[in-house]
């Protein structure tokens, strides 16, 4: 099969296959309704690992080439780059012009039947394929076959057999087919590409689908969809295609037989079962498909879990089949299919293990012995006691029947004031009333403590708390300590004050912690009991923080500071440090008159009754205080100057000073520096955080400058040499210098930078030899001591400041096919050495008339035809050269079809008429081969007697209308006449009228038979032009041919009028009658039109004159007879003959 034919044949197939199953790239359509999905179409071959059985080269070998009579012989090395012709050729990337190829083994190793070579590909998933291509370097084998699998590690089954000898090699019918109701899956066999020609580029293309009845329907094909997917595809070539030469064992012949094969593609789409539009590489490394629709698996090929409503199917054109969710009332997260349910029901989705206490295949109702009062709402358990209870099973509503005695919705709960639901009955509640809420558990007796009590009874504080209090809402006061302790207790040095402001002095501020959870009072004095104000707003500032409480006046719900809803911590950060009291009142009717507050003191002798609200704390280590508001001795403030929220911390002087106990600054000795002294002064070196008074050393540096100390070794090393000097003591110099500086082994020198001519980098290390300024790193392709210079195989200018390094140098890159000798190249002008007749800097193109560089040859000469050729040159690779009009040929030697006289003009085209011409090509005088009833030189004219035929556009015969004018008029006087006429410019009126005198004098005719002669040349006149129309005039020359074709007509007509004139009067009727017969069985009318087209014709390609067209007029030949009856009716009509 031709290139031509096998394009074609997989462009049907991707046509068919885009038709019958059109790729997709979403899932769901524009408005998000799920529909049939594909991934892209791709060659699935492509760059994938091919195993083969055999391949060329193991041992290196000779082969040769099959190129018709001839054979090119080359050598195979399978470990060689070069020269092998490994498997990966078959899958990579090429051109035509530069192919690569397989090769197995020749014949001369034992490569023929019935021994075969196998290609085996493995695609890694399913894929749906759609064609199996390959493409031979040498001649197709006479017999090979393919095959495939559907799942890796099963059986093969054959795809397709290609012999020339199909039931003898496989036991199959040649060219065979499927019939509808047959097996699909069955392969064919053909002998369509088993012949031994073309000897190389043999194309070879399976198409699954082409053949298969079913092929149109294929959604509803599982056969065909079995049919077309595949993860393994085996090519098992079985036997060579040979002249037959290798009968006679010649080592030669052998080694050009084998089996070689430059392109295997395979078509196809991931398979997805149309519910996946893409495929990727999944964590364990397998190609899985990016499933969509609700499904699962590697191809897509099952529902997803919760999605088994309904059964899975493969996405069609028409549905996208997508998997539904189980209907589990969101109560259960995994359902099973129920095949028999799906049929009653149409819902498949049986749950699994539903939740809060339902049952049903869709979680539809509650469990036995469980309730609930609407739908929507969880079923619970009746949990009815069994104790206190008739029956375990509850109403609607979830309320059990209960035994006497017992209450409760579940009957398991005593009375109110009783507990312990037992067999001799409920026993009386003993709770603290000053820690407890409400009457005890019915079921153990526990009593419900406020938030900071515990206890069985509610009768102490529980840790982090203290003072246990009736009024309190939460039992017992949080400890505060500032945050730093959860342990206190109600101090017993206290005792209850009152503080009254006589607004005279600042009895409220300062520290007032001893005032946290009492209350504070606000006196108003009014003229009446009405006027005084309901509540006030009071703001307290302190510790840079501000609180806004609402107080009431004693009538109102809430009457004290306390129950004012603020943080209780920031309230007590504000009562420690308190400097200011705003009271806004928002009247005018009343006025202060006292502010009081309850606080406490500190005693020295023991009380009765004593101010139980101050606590006092149990400090951890590094705190001290009443409320752990100091630092220990040896502590200090996590945060400087933090506060005494701030935690203490164990003061961290590493030994060398001490700590101030809020700020945490270290008084630092013994050479020691830094916040915590954990570091040398500059000029010492150590560790300070030794904690002993010689941890810090003088520096042995240059200057007295900072050192440090290696970890590992304990070597001392210079940290700050100066500028260009580095090393251990400064000893050596700095990358990007050389020198000596302390003159080790040799004299002192300092360090100066090297000299690269810019051509390192700076940030790069070792640039240069830091004892001799030797440039080491040279960059831009640049080399010498000081970079100064481009290396071998670049040019430029090293020295050039003004460009990047990497500008400096380029390349030689010289063309290796023209170059002749070394690639090297001018180092200033980068010129390479070229061979013969090849030009360029670098060697890469053949100089004007000259082509075909070839490594070592040089250009070849175009050889151009000095005639035929516009020019000497050529181009450069083909060698084709530029030709003149009409000429062809690699050298510009022959005309084109079409074209003649070859001359340096170039050749000029035939202009056959395609209509009248056999052939498109003329004789080599420019004249055309014509067709019959053709003439001319171009064919484009009709010959005597024929007209060219509107319809057929062929050169048809005349008529017998004109072949009986024709015998009448002889052709000779004609021409006489016609040559007197073109000599003597005549017009035809004055012809005419000189013919009717000539003729009214020698018949001596009387004056009525003159009129009537005259009355029958304005009928001739009138209709000469259709009558002339009926005639071919192709035959006389163009330049008088409407003037020839009327004086032809003129004396065929009047010679019949004459005649009819000089017969007997009771004659002249018939003979008229007879006339009119004759011409009404002609329709000149539609031969007129014909030869108007004819004339138009050859006015578009011969360039008539204009005049012909113009005079070319649509008249209708009158009705003889009618005509003269009408003359002769009127009979005193005359008519003046000219003179």
């Amino acid at each position: 099969m031709d290139s031509s034919t096998l394009h074609s044949l997989l462009f049907l197939l991707f046509t068919f296959l885009s038709y019958v199953i059109a790729g997709m790239d979403s899932c769901y359509d524009e408005e998000g309704i799920p529909s049939r999905c594909l991934p892209k179409f791709e060659n699935a071959a492509f760059s994938h690992t091919v195993i083969v059985s055999n391949v060329c080269g193991i041992p290196p070998e000779d082969y040769c080439m099959q190129t018709g009579s001839t054979r090119s012989c080359h050598f195979c090395d399978a470990l060689d780059l070069e020269l092998n012709h490994n498997a990966t050729y078959l899958t990579d990337f090429h051109t035509d012009e530069e192919p690569t190829w397989w090769q197995s083994q020749s014949m001369f190793y034992g490569v023929q039947y019935p021994n075969s070579v196998n290609i085996t590909l493995h695609l890694g998933k399913a894929f749906e394929i759609t064609y199996v291509r390959l493409k031979f370097y040498t001649s197709r084998p006479e017999s090979f076959a393919i095959y495939k699998r559907t799942e890796e590690n099963g059986t093969w089954q054959p795809y397709q057999y290609y012999s020339a000898s199909c039931h003898k090699m496989y036991g199959r019918d040649n060219k065979g087919f499927i019939r509808p109701g047959e097996n699909e899956r069955t392969a064919l066999c053909t002998d369509e590409f088993s012949d031994i020609s073309p000897l190389t580029g043999g194309n070879v293309a399976f198409s699954t689908l082409e053949g298969r009845p079913s092929a149109y329907n294929f959604d509803q094909s599982p056969v065909l969809q079995d049919w077309v997917t595949a993860t393994d595809i085996l090519i098992s070539l079985d036997r060579l295609n040979t002249f037959g030469d290798e009968f006679f064992k010649d080592p030669k012949v052998l080694r050009s037989y084998f089996y070689a094969v430059s392109d295997f593609s395979v078509g196809g789409r991931c398979k997805c079962n149309g519910h996946a539009s893409d495929c990727f590489t999944n964590e364990e490394g397998r190609l899985v498909c990016a499933c969509e629709h609700n499904t699962a698996g590697v191809d897509c090929q099952h529902c997803a879990p919760f999605y088994q409503d309904r059964p899975w199917a493969r996405a069609t054109a028409d549905s996208a089949n997508q998997c539904v969710r189980c209907n589990c009332n969101g109560l259960a997260d995994e359902c099973v299919f129920d095949a028999e349910q799906y049929r009653s029901t149409g819902s498949g989705g049986r749950c699994v293990g539903c939740r809060e206490n339902t049952a049903g295949p869709h979680c539809e109702r509650c469990k036995e012995n469980f309730f609930r009062s609407l739908p929507q709402q969880t079923c619970q358990k009746c949990n009815c006691n069994a104790v206190g209870s008739v029956s375990l099973q509850c109403n609607a509503e979830g309320v059990c029947m209960c035994r006497p005695g017992v209450s409760g919705v579940k009957c398991d709960i005593c009375k109110s004031g009783f507990h312990s639901l037992g067999p001799s009955g409920c026993r009386l509640c003993e709770c603290d009333s000053r820690g407890s809420v409400g009457v005890c558990s019915a079921e153990d007796g526990r009593c419900h403590c406020k938030t900071n009590v515990e206890g069985q009874s509610c009768n102490r504080c529980k840790p982090g708390s203290f003072n246990l209090q009736l009024e309190n809402p939460d039992g017992c006061k949080k400890c505060f300590c500032f945050g730093h302790s959860l342990a206190c207790s109600s101090s017993n040095q206290y005792m209850a004050i009152n503080i009254t402001s006589d607004f005279l002095e600042d009895k409220y501020l300062g520290n007032r912690l001893l005032s946290y959870g009492r209350t504070l009072s606000v006196s108003f004095t009014a003229e009446l009991e009405e006027l005084l104000p309901r509540s006030v707003t009071v703001m307290l500032e302190g510790s840079g923080i501000s609180v806004t409480a609402d107080l009431y006046s004693q009538q109102e719900t809430y009457s004290s500071l306390e129950k004012t809803p603020i943080n209780t911590f920031t309230l007590r950060c504000v009562l420690y440090n308190y400097y200011k009291l705003y009271i806004f009142l928002f009247t005018d009717t009343s006025q202060l008159s006292r502010v009081s507050l309850e606080s406490a003191v500190r005693t020295n002798y023991d009380m009765v009754s004593h101010a139980s609200w101050v606590e006092e704390c149990s400090c951890p280590r590094g705190f001290t205080g009443q409320f752990c508001e100091h630092c220990a001795t040896g502590f200090t403030r996590e945060t400087p100057n933090g506060g005494p929220l701030s935690p203490c911390v164990p003061c961290n002087c590493n030994q060398h000073g001490t700590c101030h106990p809020e700020t945490g600054v270290c008084d630092c000795r013994d050479f020691t520096t830094g916040h915590y002294c954990e570091l040398c002064e500059d000029g010492y070196y150590g560790n300070a955080l030794t904690g002993s008074p010689g941890d810090c050393l003088p520096c042995p540096c240059p200057d007295h400058t900072t050192c440090a100390q290696v970890p590992e070794t304990g070597d001392v090393v210079c940290t700050n040499c100066p500028t260009g000097q580095r090393g251990v003591r400064c000893e050596l110099c700095e990358d990007g210098f050389y020198g000596n500086p302390l003159g080790w082994g040799d004299k002192v020198q300092p360090c100066v930078m090297c000299e690269c001519n810019g051509n390192v980098d700076p940030n790069a290390v070792g640039v240069c030899d830091h004892m001799t300024g030797r440039c080491l790193k040279c960059l831009g392709h640049t080399t010498g001591d000081h970079c100064e210079k481009c290396r071998s195989g670049y040019y430029g200018n090293a020295l050039a400041n003004e460009l990047k390094p990497e500008r400096k140098c380029k390349p030689c890159a010289c063309n290796v096919a023209g170059t002749s000798g070394s690639p090297d190249c001018h180092p200033d002008t980068g010129k390479c050495v070229c061979l013969s007749h090849v030009t360029g800097r670098d060697c890469g193109q053949c100089e004007t008339g000259y082509f075909n560089l070839q490594p070592g040859l040089g250009c070849e000469m175009c050889n151009c035809n000095p005639i035929g050729s516009s020019s000497s040159a050529c181009h450069p690779i083909t060698g084709q050269c530029m030709c003149r009009t009409g000429v062809e040929g690699l050298s510009c030697d022959t005309c084109r079809m079409g074209f003649f006289g070859f001359s340096s003009r170039g050749c000029r085209a035939c202009n056959c008429d395609p209509m009248g011409s056999t052939l498109m090509q003329c004789h080599d005088n420019g004249t055309c081969s014509c067709r019959h009833g053709f003439v001319g030189y171009k064919c484009d004219k009709c010959e005597l007697n024929y007209y060219q035929n509107r319809l057929t556009h062929q050169c048809e015969e005349c008529p017998v209308c004109y072949s009986l004018i024709r015998d009448q008029v002889g052709l000779p006087q004609f021409m006489r006449e016609r040559e007197m006429m073109k000599h003597e410019k005549l017009s035809f009126d004055v012809m005419v009228a000189q013919q009717i005198k000539r003729f009214t004098i020698t018949a001596k005719l009387s004056g009525a038979q003159a009129n009537k002669v005259q009355l029958i040349f304005l009928i001739i006149k009138a209709s000469s032009t259709a009558v002339i129309e009926c005639f071919d005039f192709s035959v006389f020359k163009y330049d008088y041919v409407y003037t020839l074709s009327l004086h032809f007509f003129s004396q065929v007509l009047l010679m019949i009028f004459f005649t009819l004139l000089c017969v007997q009067a009771s004659k002249l009727k018939a003979r008229l009658w007879e006339l009119e017969t004759l011409l009404s069985s002609y329709d000149c009318n539609r031969y007129s039109r014909h030869y108007r087209g004819r004339q138009q014709h050859r006015h578009q390609h011969n360039g008539l004159d204009n005049h012909i067209q113009k005079d070319q007029v649509e008249d209708y030949l009158p009705n003889a007879l009618e005509d003269l009856l009408a003359i002769q009716g009127e009979k005193s009509l005359t008519f003046p003959l000219p003179r």
